[in-house]
């Protein structure tokens, strides 16, 4: 049986039976007679507990002035207008069809081969690059993603764009009220949020640049955790400690291709993971902004482009200590 919705002027469209995505709260279907949109329907145990809520935030951010461009931004899957079943209940939004795989997918130290299998370096800066423009657009237009989670964001094989999704779990202020961003993973969280009532405190910029870190340093070092575990103690409790074991006296990179791979980082993009993860964990002004983020990632970008570090995802041996990069920003490894 097929499934058809409408908007709020009416117009009607059906939709593929079955979803191409979904999870705990919604399916995502395809609209066969508009191949550029899909169409994401909350499941009715969501609808029955916050069908007002849930409408209010999308309806504000579908029309809001100051967020109306977002609508057409390409690395954006922002919501475009509700839409309702055929007895006039609203179910969920429509929003443009993202392509590209999911980032958790490059950052895992096997699977990034099948789907990546020309992955280096500067394509992994590229698509950093790529999505801290749009993080940056983002927080500009006072949005805060709150939720970064490595499956939220789309890698175009392709290309060097990124695609950010679900994008109605932001903290988002708009028609003149503030919806925050009621969810997130505990080992992705800033320590000032950890054990807090998320739906019920606001995203700052700071609690954004610490949870941003984690993610770049997830997509720099195939996946591994900066606050892994160590000495016995995980993710999450590490955070809550400010314990990062890299750098000097961090208490020991952990060993295998992690070491190799930090080794090659340059100096001063090290610099500043250490500095936000361990200073800036307590001290939330220490966290290096995107803007000081685009500015390292691009020296990097260069540098690689002049061959002054490895290109390989997985380089086979640590860099030297005897290493100089002419004019570079890199220095020695720590020990």
């Amino acid at each position: 049986m097929s499934l058809t919705v409408r908007s709020a002027t009416g117009e009607s469209v059906q939709l593929s039976d079955t979803p191409f995505a979904q999870g705990g709260e919604a399916a995502v279907h395809a609209v066969p007679r508009f191949p550029g949109v899909v169409v994401k329907l909350y499941h009715p145990q969501v609808l029955q507990k916050r069908a007002d809520t849930l409408r209010a935030k999308i309806d504000a951010m579908s029309s809001d002035p100051k967020l109306v461009s977002l609508k057409q931004h390409p690395g954006l899957a922002w919501p475009r207008f509700s839409v309702f079943d055929e007895r006039g209940q609203w179910r969920g939004y429509a929003m443009r069809k993202a392509a590209g795989v999911r980032m958790n997918v490059l950052a895992h130290a096997m699977a990034y081969r099948e789907q990546f299998p020309n992955l280096d370096r500067p394509a992994v800066v590229a698509y950093l690059l790529s999505l801290l423009g749009t993080l940056q657009e983002l927080h500009t237009a006072g949005v805060m993603v709150g939720d970064y989670n490595l499956a939220n964001f789309l890698c175009d094989p392709n290309s060097d764009t990124v695609t950010l999704i679900d994008c109605d779990s932001w903290q988002v202020n708009a028609a003149g009220k503030t919806f925050r961003c009621p969810v997130a993973a505990p080992d992705m969280l800033a320590p000032e949020l950890q054990g807090k009532e998320l739906g019920k405190v606001n995203r700052t910029l700071e609690s954004e640049y610490f949870s941003l870190a984690i993610l770049l340093f997830k997509a720099l070092m195939l996946g591994r955790h900066p606050y892994d575990v160590v000495g016995g103690a995980g993710p999450v409790e590490n955070i809550r400690k400010g314990y990062f074991p890299y750098g000097q006296g961090g208490g020991g990179i952990p060993k295998g291709p992690w070491f190799n791979i930090w080794s090659h980082l340059p100096f001063k993009l090290k610099e500043q993971l250490i500095g936000t993860f361990k200073e800036g964990a307590p001290n939330a002004s220490a966290r290096t902004s995107i803007p000081e983020w685009i500015d390292f990632l691009k020296l990097y970008q260069r540098e690689l482009g002049k061959g002054w570090h490895d290109t390989q995802i997985k380089p086979a041996n640590p860099k030297t200590k005897e290493y100089r990069g002419t004019q570079s920003i890199s220095q020695p490894i720590a020990a």
